[in-house]
C-alpha cells in the first residue's frame, strides 16, 4: 500500500503491517507543495530499521504530483528536477530502493522537443545521483499533452537515457485511461508483449495496482478498489498471475480506510493465487499484534 507518514515512522510501519503489506510506497514530503521538510538522520535510520525488522522491502518514495519535467517554462523544469533529485537523495540515504516520478505535461510545445528537455534532465539527475536508488518513470493517463502516456514512449525514455538505474512504474488505472484494454487475458498478453517490446522485464520493477471506473481510453485519473471496476477480477487475476512479473512490486494506491487497504491487498493476493501473506504474518508476530 502507499502508506503516510506524517504521525511518524513507527505509525508508517504500524500501518503497513495492519494492511499486511510485505512492500510499501510513500512520500518523503507534502506531495502538494514545494516545501521541502530537512532531512533528520535519526528519523531515517530508524525508517529503515523498522523495515529491516519487519521484513518490508522494497520501499518506493513517490515524488510530488507537482513535477514537470517536460514543462516549457525553465524555472519549473528546474524546480521540479530539484525536487527529484532530493528525494533520490533522501532514498540513497535511507536505504530506499526506488523513486518513482510522473514526467509532466509538454504543454503547448512540440512533443520532440519537450520529450528532448526530459531526456536532458533525467541523464543529469541519474548522473547526479548517489548509487542506490533506481529512477522509476510512471505512466500518465494520457489526458491533455502529458508525456509517458503509451508503454512505446516510456521505452524512448528508457533507450535515449540508456542508464540501468532508470526503470519504469505502470501504473494499471493509467494503462486502461490511455487505452491499453487489461480486463481480460488476451488484453493482458498484448500489453506484456508490448513491454517485452519497448521497455523490457528486467526494467520494469513496480506496478500501482489500481482499478479504474472510467471508461475504457478516457484519459483520466481515478483509482478505484482492486477487482471493483472497468478492469475487475478478470483483468487483474490475468495479470497477477503472469511469470513476467513475479519480481515487480505491487502497490495499491485504492481509496483508503485501514479495512479498504486490508481488502485492497487480501483482494490481490487472492486474484495472485497467493494463499496468505506469509512475510506480513511473521512480521506481526514478532511485533507482538
Amino acid at each position: 500500500m502507499h502508506v503516510g507518514i506524517s504521525g511518524g515512522f513507527t505509525k508508517t510501519i504500524a500501518e503497513a503491517l495492519t494492511a499486511r503489506c510485505d512492500c510499501i510506497q510513500i512520500f518523503a514530503g507534502n506531495p502538494r507543495g514545494w516545501h521541502t521538510t530537512p532531512y533528520n538522520p535519526q528519523a531515517w535510520a530508524e525508517f529503515a530499521k523498522l523495515r529491516k525488522q519487519h521484513d518490508i522491502a522494497p520501499t518506493v518514495i513517490h515524488t510530488s504530483y507537482l513535477i514537470n519535467l517536460a514543462s516549457a517554462d525553465p524555472a519549473m523544469r528546474t524546480l521540479s528536477a530539484g525536487h527529484v533529485a532530493r528525494d533520490l537523495d533522501v532514498a540513497a540515504k535511507s536505504k530506499i530502493e526506488y523513486v518513482n516520478t510522473h514526467l509532466g505535461s509538454y504543454g503547448d510545445q512540440p512533443r520532440d522537443k519537450g520529450f528532448a528537455l526530459v531526456c536532458r534532465l533525467l541523464t543529469q539527475l541519474i548522473k547526479d545521483a548517489a548509487r542506490g536508488p533506481m529512477l522509476l518513470l510512471e505512466n500518465s493517463a494520457g489526458s491533455g499533452n502529458k508525456c509517458g502516456g503509451t508503454i512505446e514512449e516510456l521505452g524512448r525514455f528508457l533507450r535515449e537515457v540508456g542508464n540501468r538505474r532508470v526503470g519504469v512504474c505502470l501504473d494499471t488505472a493509467h494503462l486502461w485511461a490511455s487505452g491499453y484494454d487489461i480486463s481480460s487475458p488476451q488484453g493482458v498478453a498484448e500489453v506484456m508483449r508490448e513491454i517485452d517490446k519497448h521497455i523490457g522485464f528486467q526494467r520494469l520493477r513496480v506496478l500501482h495496482l489500481n482499478d479504474t471506473q472510467v471508461p475504457l481510453g478516457a484519459k483520466r485519473d481515478l483509482h478505484w478498489h482492486v477487482g471493483k471496476g472497468r478492469i475487475g477480477n478478470d483483468g487483474f487475476r490475468a495479470l497477477l498471475t503472469r511469470p513476467e512479473l513475479s519480481n515487480v512490486a505491487c502497490i495499491c494506491e485504492t481509496p483508503k480506510t485501514p479495512e479498504l487497504d486490508q481488502r485492497n491487498v487480501q483482494a490481490a493476493r487472492t486474484l495472485a493465487g497467493v494463499a496468505g501473506a506469509a512475510k506480513a504474518v511473521g512480521a506481526r508476530k514478532r511485533s507482538g499484534k
